[in-house]
């Protein structure tokens, strides 16, 4: 591996087969080269983490490999934040001068201010190699329909880039009304529908208001991002159902860091790209790691970009880390099981049981007589705590109130308390708009 001269950071190779191919103990030498670059290319070249790394009294000479990793500080998104306030307009954890920079991006805002991020040339050309080793969505020729805006945001952008790199054709259709989007499926035939799970079941009621049948418009793959949906089995399935596809691909990734990884066809597990990055499991509420097997929150480091790398990143979701055992596909690398479980701000205890909104999303989407959406409503005062849901059909009294008792006690079956289930007409919550995350947690004093 050469040098960059600019950065100090090698010129990774991304395509090279024989990374695919690593024992555990050769990834493991890996990922601690990699580790012990990325700490002395901080501490040079970013303000934000050299002051951490000197106030934790830790230099570039003291970390070894991964074994050193819980001696780094670790990070969130309120410290990027501040930081970017106090250095603006993209922090003093940036760590490449401006004419390295291709492109600029935030985050999406849905729990606050949004985050600002720039990509070298560098990362850019690595993220696009990275895709490129993934199996091909499409083909030449064929077309993507990108439900969700591409301007300033990471995921759409990588999506637009690597299919047109491998020739496929890419419709941006995130700027359009719904109904337009909706005809543009029914009359290009895409091979790929691409944006959120709750945005994508969105459309499909618009395509059913308007008479169109998606599932007889040739989408082969459902390509679906930034919510753990995808992993609960009754949304994957109405996605497929209604769409009338054969593949959903489930990915992975955060505009703070990079894309990370994707489900394979054998298992609803999350496999992380281990040459890109290094994931640890913590305790929510301390920088300490849960036991194997154990639910915490994933934390990571980024082991290859050189522009704004972070270290020991606190994504705020929760889940659970394989323990070293293989999944169907074969693969012994890193994943996380079973998906990503919730955002550890939507984790909600109530009456002694801890629920997750994809707890209540695998029940909702599962019932056939209740549409896409649904809320938690809580009440921290009251501590009093209720699931709202839409009937498919307008219902009168009595039978809005024998779905509301079925939608409970079917709840009581997957959380273990029994919640009230108010049942509201059609159209009647907020709708994901192909830009923000679905909200599904909402405080009321």
């Amino acid at each position: 591996m050469t040098a960059d001269q600019a950065t100090g950071l090698p010129e990774y190779p991304v395509n090279d087969p024989a990374l695919l191919k690593l024992s555990p103990a050769e990834l493991r030498d890996l990922q601690s080269e990699r580790l012990r670059a990325m700490v002395h290319h901080v501490h040079r070249n970013a303000p934000f983490w050299r002051r951490r790394l000197d106030a934790a009294g830790i230099g570039p000479a003291g970390i070894n490999g991964v074994r050193d990793v819980a001696r780094l500080p670790t990070c969130t998104k309120a410290d990027l934040l501040a930081d970017q306030e106090r250095d603006p307009p993209f922090g003093g954890y940036t760590c490449t001068p401006p004419a390295q920079w291709l492109k600029v991006f935030t985050t999406s805002g849905t729990a606050g201010k949004p985050l600002r991020r720039v990509f070298s040339r560098r990362d850019w050309r690595l993220i696009l190699d990275w895709v490129a080793r993934q199996p091909p969505l499409t083909g030449p020729g064929e077309i993507v329909v990108l439900t969700t805006p591409v301007d300033a945001m990471m995921g759409a952008t990588v999506l637009t880039d690597a299919v047109q790199r491998r020739g496929g054709l890419v419709f941006q259709a995130g700027t359009r009304p719904d109904p337009q989007k909706v005809e543009a499926i029914a009359e290009l035939r895409p091979a790929v529908v691409a944006g959120s799970p709750s945005y994508l079941l969105h459309l499909a009621d618009v395509a059913e208001g308007a008479g169109i049948d998606l599932s007889r418009c040739g989408v082969r793959t459902v390509f679906a991002w930034g919510e753990p949906g995808c992993a609960v089995e009754a949304t994957s399935r109405r996605l497929l159902e209604r769409f009338g596809a054969g593949n959903l691909v489930d990915a992975l990734g955060m505009t703070e860091l990079m894309p990370l990884g994707g489900n394979c066809p054998y298992s609803a597990d999350l496999h992380l790209s281990d040459d890109f990055v290094f994931v640890e499991c913590l305790r929510p509420d301390r920088d300490e790691p849960v036991p194997p097997g154990h639910l915490g929150e994933l934390t990571y480091t980024n082991m290859v970009g050189d522009t704004q790398p972070l270290l020991r990143y606190r994504s705020g979701d929760l889940g659970v880390l394989s323990d070293g055992s293989a999944c169907a596909c074969g693969s012994v690398g890193t994943r996380i099981v079973g998906s990503i479980q919730g955002r550890a701000d939507d984790m909600i205890w109530y009456r002694g049981a801890n629920i997750f909104p994809s707890a209540v999303e695998a029940v909702v989407r599962g019932m056939h007589d209740l549409g896409d959406e649904y809320r938690l409503v809580r009440s921290r005062d009251a501590d009093t705590l209720t699931v709202q849901v839409e009937s498919r059909a307008r219902l009168d009294g009595p039978a809005r109130a024998a779905l509301g008792d079925a939608a409970a006690e079917a709840l009581r079956g997957a959380i273990r308390e029994r919640v009230p289930v108010q049942v509201l007409d059609p159209g009647s919550l907020p709708r994901a708009d192909g830009l923000r995350k679905a909200r599904r947690v909402v405080d009321r004093g």
